[in-house]
């Protein structure tokens, strides 16, 4: 099983009416907690399968992130909740959005 990450800001340049994305300065400034969505094509052996999924930022490292894998995706048991991710801001296509506590 290998994994990849989708570039988010290539697909909004390609369809920027249906795929819209964080602005970049919100994408370069996440803070240890902060939760985001990440496009994974994951291969496994004559399939590839693509998941979007959450991952919560741990820190920051250069100009790229660590965060810890926070679902399991469907197509394989290789990959699993806590796994280590390093990714860029242009893998961002979400950022989790926490509702005000009343």
């Amino acid at each position: 099983m290998k994994y990849t990450l989708d570039n988010g800001e290539e697909i909004n340049r390609e369809y920027p009416e249906t795929f819209w994305m964080p602005p970049r300065d919100e994408r370069e400034s996440l803070l240890p907690g902060e939760i985001v969505k990440l496009i994974f094509r994951i291969s496994l052996e004559e399939s590839l399968h693509v998941e979007r999924m959450w991952v919560v930022v741990e820190e920051r490292n250069g100009d790229s992130y660590v965060g810890v894998l926070d679902n399991d995706p469907y197509c394989t048991t290789e990959l699993r909740a806590g796994a280590s991710i390093e990714f860029c801001p242009e893998h961002v296509i979400q950022i989790y959005e926490k509702l005000p506590q009343a």
